[in-house]
């Protein structure tokens, strides 16, 4: 069950992975194999994962693995409506710092034939993202144009990740491809900040001071709206790197 500790890297790190031009396989020699009953290799891939994600925080350019602290997201783009708000946001250059803190709490797996359902509870003390952003929104009547550098920080952030899949064979080898992806993640405090809101740099703070005020109202706006942009990204990033992990090679059968 040792394959679903790079799955796990690429779930929680929202995507840090991408398929090199050749395929190769994750080498766990070092690592212990955990058993092919599910009901015991929670433990097991629990372990590895708190020992692989601070080991590959540089990435590993064989496995298509990127550095994931600062993780870098080029572009992404998204709509949202709610209430009297909605509109359109991109971000560019955005930098995720914090990752390799993460601490893996608990792994559930499920077995159904060649069906699997993972569960996966994590815990970060702190993340830190930086960025530049533009946006075009409508509130109520009144059209907003912002654009500028934002800076988030996220505290005592519990991620939970909910993921099904299922096993195929190709080449003779047996992999895992995860169909669909469910993550929950639940912060104590965020702190906001950004610039180029309005163009007086007063109006830009009292934006903010009610934004950090109401963050719970926000943040439970915007994880929603925002998961038809990210979801499927991320789904295909974790596939990716899931072709460099034959499970056969990493399971022991019974004693």
């Amino acid at each position: 069950m040792q394959y679903i500790a790079v799955a796990t890297i690429c779930l929680l790190a929202g995507g840090a992975c991408a398929a090199p031009a050749e395929i190769k396989y994750l080498n766990g020699d070092d690592l212990p194999k955990c058993p092919a009953d599910a009901d015991q290799a929670g433990e097991c891939i629990k372990n590895i994962m708190n020992e692989l994600i601070p080991r590959l925080r540089k990435g590993d350019p064989d496995l298509g693995i990127q550095p994931y602290d600062p993780f870098v997201i080029d572009r992404l783009s998204f709509q949202y409506s709610s209430g009297a708000v909605s509109g359109r946001i991109s971000v560019r250059n955005v930098k995720l710092y914090g990752f390799a803190e993460h601490k893996i709490e608990k792994v559930n797996v499920k077995l159904d034939g060649d069906k699997v359902k993972l569960r996966i509870v994590s815990q970060l003390p702190k993340m830190n993202l930086l960025g530049n952003y533009k946006a075009e929104m409508l509130v109520n009547s009144l059209q907003l144009k912002p654009k500028g550098n934002f800076n988030v920080t996220l505290f005592d952030v519990e991620n939970r990740v909910v993921t099904d899949g299922e096993f195929y064979n190709k080449d003779g080898r047996r992999f895992l491809r995860i169909k669909d992806i469910d993550v929950n993640p639940k912060i104590r405090d965020m702190i906001i900040k950004a610039n180029g809101i309005f163009p007086d740099p007063e109006l830009d703070e009292l934006a903010l001071n009610v934004a950090n005020s109401y963050w719970r109202d926000i943040y439970g706006i915007i994880l929603p709206e925002t998961r038809e942009s990210w979801a499927p990204i991320m789904l295909r990033l974790i596939n990716e790197a899931l072709t460099h992990v034959p499970i056969d090679q990493f399971i022991h059968g019974p004693e």
